[in-house]
């Protein structure tokens, strides 16, 4: 891949996604990428009950849907479950979204987040893979920040829904030149809860409240609006989704409206995803973004994404370059055990 511009994303894709706001690319990773990922989430999962940031959202659900049942998060602590329980049950529109069928409390909606600041392999995928260059050339943008990743996984058996929801609204950005590219670590379909997308959604105009992903209920911190009901009445909506394969990935616009299934199947659908800033996104603190794990610097509103949080990751100073390397030698490496 040539400096300043990829070999994986045409000129077709690039109409796709200013058009769709989203765009399904094949066979963009190795299969030596796929795995730093997946080993990634092995260790993330083996840490439910006992790291701060993991969290199971099918154990949440029931427990903010059964009044007898208390919180309990483990030591997952970047959340105050018990004020979003509250939230939940006193918004009289709030329901559970769940697939029908049977293998109640059987699943798993296992949620966590910023892996790229312990895991080289994560590192590697994020900073030095073929995708930088395709999210630069996707948005138009001069250089490239990476965000943060998050990881996604939906065991067999698990009904609870993703609700459909808008990502701007959660992260401390202002400006709309960002992509989220969502990574299948496993075969997906809609029958184990493939991501679904509203075709044009990021030209409605509108910046929509986050929302706590079991349920509709928007942040009560958030000014805007509350994402419109598309699980309601979905024949209304353009919706489209994508059967993937490990080493293809699915890339939208930060305004895309997207939710997903449950997965009532037997097979599993873990998947990370990573986010990208272009050039033209400055830092904004917003009222109701979720605040980011581990960061330290002090950028204002306004401010260019310039900081150790947020590392360039296109173009690359030389070609070649390991950029996971080079972060490696700015501080020391904390793998989990």
């Amino acid at each position: 891949m040539k400096q300043g511009r990829s070999e994986t994303v045409s000129a077709g894709d690039i109409e796709t996604f200013e058009r769709d706001g989203v765009v399904c690319l094949r066979n963009v990773l190795s299969p030596d990428e796929v795995e730093h990922l997946r080993k990634a989430v092995r260790k993330q999962m083996d840490q439910l009950g006992k790291s701060a940031t993991g969290y199971d959202f099918e154990a949440l659900a029931r427990q903010v849907w059964d009044k007898s049942e208390p919180i309990e998060t483990g030591a997952a602590n970047r959340f105050d479950m018990q004020a979003m329980k509250d939230l939940v049950r006193g918004d009289v529109e709030a329901r559970p979204l769940v697939e029908g069928g049977e293998g109640k409390g059987e699943g798993l909606f296992f949620y966590d987040v910023a892996a790229w600041k312990w895991d080289k392999g994560v590192r590697k995928v994020a900073f030095d893979s073929g995708l930088p260059g395709i999210a630069t050339e996707l948005l138009g943008a001069s250089y490239l920040n990476f965000w943060e990743d998050t990881t996604f996984v939906k065991a067999p058996h698990t009904r609870q829904k993703t609700a459909f929801h808008q990502d701007l609204a959660y992260f401390q950005i202002e400006g709309e030149q960002c992509v989220v590219v969502w990574i299948p670590l496993d075969p997906v379909s809609l029958e184990n809860g493939a991501m679904q997308y509203v075709r044009g959604s990021h030209k409605w105009g509108e910046t929509y409240a986050p929302n706590v992903f079991i349920s509709r209920t928007s942040f009560r911190s958030s000014p805007e609006k509350i994402c419109p009901d598309i699980e309601a009445e979905p024949a209304m909506y353009d919706i489209v989704s994508f059967d993937v394969e490990p080493g293809d990935v699915i890339i939208h616009h930060v305004m895309t409206v997207h939710g997903a299934g449950g997965n009532p199947s037997g097979n599993w659908r873990r998947a990370m995803s990573l986010r990208y800033c272009g050039d033209t996104v400055r830092y904004f603190d917003r009222d109701g973004a979720i605040p980011q794990v581990g960061v330290s610097h002090d950028l204002g509103r306004g401010d260019r994404l310039f900081s150790s949080d947020y590392p360039i990751v296109w173009p690359k100073p030389w070609p070649g370059v390991s950029l996971a390397d080079l972060y490696d030698r700015s501080g020391p490496e904390t793998e989990l055990d």
